[in-house]
């Protein structure tokens, strides 16, 4: 995996979390649905517009009941009028509407707050536009995530950035967790992969404890993109691949070369093969299987070499049977 994928990667996880891009104005109405969540204490709110080509969907997320101002308890016991405010620091969401069958629905109106814009301008940040102040209100952008960058110096974020970062739900804490493990990830780029990957100081720690104490930004996102985790090396080091460089590990388990994969070309007679023997054979499809149609038609291949130039060839059909 190339780094470019595994930001691609983080960037889709982050996409999904912001689905309100290119979304309302000040001035625009917003529709509104809101019922209780699937978790204790929550309630999902969804947020569509509609456009000529249909309801645009803003948001969808569950929240803590505390975070809608003016909303009775009551609301969903029986039918009747509702309001309540979505209060952040970047805005505020006012909407009203009804309840009936536990659902509420009605119309809301976003209103910037300018303090906050004007704090976003005053730290070298752009003054967001009315839709990017939305993002920066739906997903909770702080004043305190501008101050935790600024503090572990990282690059002066972008609105975007913000928005992304919020939504990923990066916090002080986080980040210093990640310190405190002794990995800093240096860029903005590399925080958000961290965070949409969700690599944790506990994984870093099983990765230490596993051989791989030095990985890069770049490599500790491959490794959680990959689900590559202390038992998978551990089990490579018991198949004979102890000390594989991160790159070996990361090609192999992105072809999912395990030591069933292993042993099955062991038994074909096919042993100690190395890490970019195995990779080309995978990556070819080439399995015992094909080993033994092979030789059910009269070929004997004895290096792994010849059974991936045969491949290449396309014998993928019995020999025997080509004209």
């Amino acid at each position: 995996m190339t780094r470019s994928l595994a930001f691609l990667a983080a960037l889709l996880l982050a996409a999904i979390s912001v689905s309100s891009a290119c979304i309302a104005s000040a001035t625009d109405t917003i529709s509104f649905e809101l019922k209780p969540s699937m978790r204790a204490g929550q309630l999902q709110l969804a947020l569509s517009r509609a456009s000529p080509h249909g309801n645009n969907n803003l948001s969808g997320s569950s929240y803590a009941w505390t975070d809608f101002q003016g909303l009775n308890a009551s609301v969903f016991a029986s039918t009747g009028p509702v309001a309540f405010a979505f209060v952040r620091e970047a805005g505020r969401i006012d909407c009203s509407g009804t309840s009936a069958n536990r659902i509420a629905t009605g119309t809301c109106r976003f209103t910037a707050d300018p303090a906050f814009a004007n704090y976003l301008a005053s730290n070298g940040i752009a003054r967001p536009t009315a839709e990017q102040a939305f993002e920066l209100t739906v997903t909770n952008a702080t004043r305190g995530l501008v101050d935790m960058l600024a503090a572990y110096r990282y690059p002066k974020p972008s609105v975007s950035d913000l928005v992304t970062l919020a939504a990923l739900d990066v916090t002080r804490d986080y980040v210093a967790s990640l310190a405190a493990a002794g990995l800093r990830p240096e860029a903005l780029d590399d925080l958000v992969q961290f965070a949409a990957l969700h690599v944790t100081p506990e994984f870093v720690a099983g990765l230490k404890r596993a051989g791989y104490s030095n990985l890069t930004p770049n490599e500790m996102v491959e490794f959680k993109a990959l689900d590559i985790s202390p038992q998978f090396v551990t089990s490579l080091a018991a198949a004979g691949y102890a000390n594989l460089s991160a790159s070996e590990v990361t090609q192999m388990a992105a072809l999912h070369i395990t030591p069933a994969y292993i042993a099955s070309f062991a038994n074909a007679g096919f042993r100690d093969l190395d890490v970019n023997t195995l990779v080309q054979l995978k990556a070819l499809d080439v399995t015992p299987e094909f080993v033994r149609s092979l030789q059910q038609h009269g070929l004997y291949p004895r290096t792994a070499d010849q059974l991936v130039k045969l491949k290449a060839a396309g014998f993928d059909d019995p020999p025997n049977s080509r004209r």
